[in-house]
This record gives C-alpha cells, sequence and structure tokens, in this order.
C-alpha cells in the first residue's frame, strides 16, 4: 500500500513538473511575442507624437461636461458592448441607477493603470466597485436598499465568487488556453499578443494560473455551477423584483461567456447553468434595449475575400 501510495505520489510530481516546464516554455514565447506588441505599439504612438508636434498641432483639450458622469472605457467589441466585465458591469449599472452619462472610447487608463474609470466634474474614480459606491452616494441611489443585513452578506460572497474565482478561469482561457482567441475576442493578433501576457502575469501573481489547465477549467465549471445554484429560480440574485448591485457583476461577466467565449465555459453555461442564462437575458432585456447598436457585430458590414471577388467576375449570369 506505502508502495503504491508512493509510486502515485512519484507520477503526480512527474505531471507536475512536466506541467511546469511546458508553462515556462510558453511563458517565454509568449514574453517575445508581448515584446514584439509592446515595441510597434510604442514606436507607433512615438511615431505620432513626433508628427504632430512637427505639423505643430497641439494636443486636443477635453471638454467635461458638468454634472455628467464620464465613463472611460475601452473600445466597443464584436459581440458585447465591452470585452472588460468591470466596463459592462458599471455602465450597466448606471443605465439601472438612470445616471446621465457619456462613454470616452480608447484605450486611456487610470493612474493604477485600470479600465474602467470615471470623472466627474474633475474628480476622478477609479476600480468599477468603488465607481458604484461613489455614485450611489452622490446621486443618492442605493439599489440595495431593500436588502437585509444576510442578504448583503450573500450578495458580498456572490461578488467574490464572481470576481475573485471565476474572473481568473476566464482570463485564463481567453487569453492563455483559448486556440481562437482571435475569434472569440475579435482583438488584432498584436492586441492578443500584448494582453495577453500582461494577464497571464496577473493571474500568476493571483496564484491562479499556478494550477494546471484541466484544473482550472474544472474549478471555473464549479464557480459556475455555484453562481446558477445562488440565483436559484429566483428573477435576480436576492429577489424578483429589482436587481442589486451584484447583478451587474454577475451580469458582466457571465455574458462574457455567453456571447464572447466558445469554449468549455460557454458551453458549460448553455448546457447546465440555465439560471444563469435566464438572468443574463433578464438583464440584457431590462437595460440594453440598444444591444445592437453598441455592438461592432451588427455595425461592421464584413466585404468579401478579394479571392470571392475575383471568382464572381467568372460566375455565368
Amino acid at each position: 500500500m506505502n508502495y503504491l501510495g508512493s509510486r502515485s505520489a512519484i507520477l503526480s510530481s512527474n505531471l507536475r513538473v512536466n506541467y511546469l516546464a511546458k508553462a515556462n516554455q510558453s511563458q517565454t514565447t509568449a514574453f517575445f511575442k508581448y515584446a514584439l506588441a509592446s515595441t510597434l505599439f510604442n514606436s507607433f504612438k512615438a511615431y505620432s507624437l513626433i508628427k504632430n508636434k512637427i505639423k505643430g498641432k497641439k494636443p486636443v483639450v477635453e471638454q467635461i461636461p458638468k454634472d455628467t458622469v464620464i465613463i472611460y472605457q475601452f473600445p466597443r467589441a464584436f459581440n458585447t458592448p465591452s470585452l472588460s466585465p468591470f466596463c459592462l458591469k458599471l455602465e450597466t449599472w448606471c443605465r439601472a441607477a438612470n445616471i446621465n452619462y457619456q462613454n470616452k472610447l480608447g484605450m486611456n487608463v487610470s493612474s493604477r493603470g485600470t479600465v474602467p474609470f470615471i470623472r466627474l466634474n474633475d474628480y476622478v474614480i477609479e476600480d468599477s466597485e468603488k465607481c458604484i459606491e461613489y455614485l450611489s452616494k452622490v446621486f443618492k441611489v442605493d439599489l440595495n436598499s431593500e436588502l437585509s443585513d444576510d442578504q448583503k452578506a450573500f450578495a458580498r460572497a456572490a461578488l467574490a465568487l464572481t470576481e475573485e474565482n471565476l474572473k481568473w478561469s476566464m482570463v485564463m482561457h481567453r487569453f492563455w488556453y483559448s486556440p481562437i482567441a482571435k475569434q472569440e475576442t475579435g482583438l488584432p493578433l498584436l492586441s492578443i499578443w500584448f494582453f495577453g501576457y500582461r494577464m497571464f502575469r496577473a493571474a500568476w501573481y493571483s496564484g491562479a494560473a499556478r494550477y494546471t489547465k484541466q484544473e482550472i477549467y474544472e474549478k471555473g465549471k464549479r464557480d459556475l455551477s455555484a453562481l446558477d445554484a445562488l440565483i436559484g429560480e429566483k428573477k435576480f440574485l436576492l429577489s424578483d423584483t429589482k436587481p442589486c448591485d451584484v447583478d451587474f457583476a454577475i451580469f458582466g461577466l457571465c455574458a462574457q461567456l455567453k456571447y464572447n467565449d466558445r469554449g468549455p465555459f460557454n458551453q458549460h453555461l448553455l448546457a447546465n447553468c440555465h439560471n444563469i442564462d435566464r438572468h443574463i437575458e433578464t438583464i440584457k432585456n431590462m437595460y440594453w434595449k440598444d444591444w445592437d447598436q453598441n455592438i461592432l457585430a451588427k455595425k461592421l458590414v464584413r466585404k468579401k475575400p478579394m479571392f470571392k471577388k475575383i471568382f464572381s467576375l467568372f460566375k455565368k449570369a
């Protein structure tokens, strides 16, 4: 028995060593891709600055409308309004709270290097959760007003499950393991190289990337099933009447898995997490009547590849 146990431990140890060796090779390749993408991006940025300086162009002074919330977030995505669950969470919350806001779409990041962040009359707030807390106080909007202390604690646990656990599984799939990341995100290859390595390093330091690929997928599926059980048959996380703040965090992240992901998490959600699926559709139908107008899939008209155009010339009428 001791022999079998020690042999099993040795095999497990060997598998772990092999996994780490492959992971190190992948990291090295990813680093060189990141370095190349970063060099090209910085070169283009420097070229633009020099070009504008030669032409005498002055930086455009941003006009900030008074008493209007400016949300700085990434550009619109192909299948969801944003590829960031936190940007989608914050904008959806603003819609639910009837906050007067404008989007500033681009690659601007906060002083902490995070997105989204907001500006309200020269006051800047970073982190989506802090943005919601600040806006709730300023505009006196409390979507958690009907929650008891027990329900608030329950919501806090659901938030941690979503944004501290499930988030990293999504990140690892999207930026590290997905063989079709370009199709899932709609990002150019250089952007995938640039963000992929940075997100992997963030996941590594958090501890999430130190598991094997199989362990990460199994963990993510368990988190999805747990979240599905928390929602249950209710319309929202804690009631059938109106959503609380955490509902928008769940929507922001799970919408990524439903509409952008084409891997194991998407399959698990659609096949086994019907409560989450219903929750996504409920929030979307309530606050995103203009969903199609805010995704690139409906805006961009795909052009025919050149070879198809050429062959079409030889088709008989």
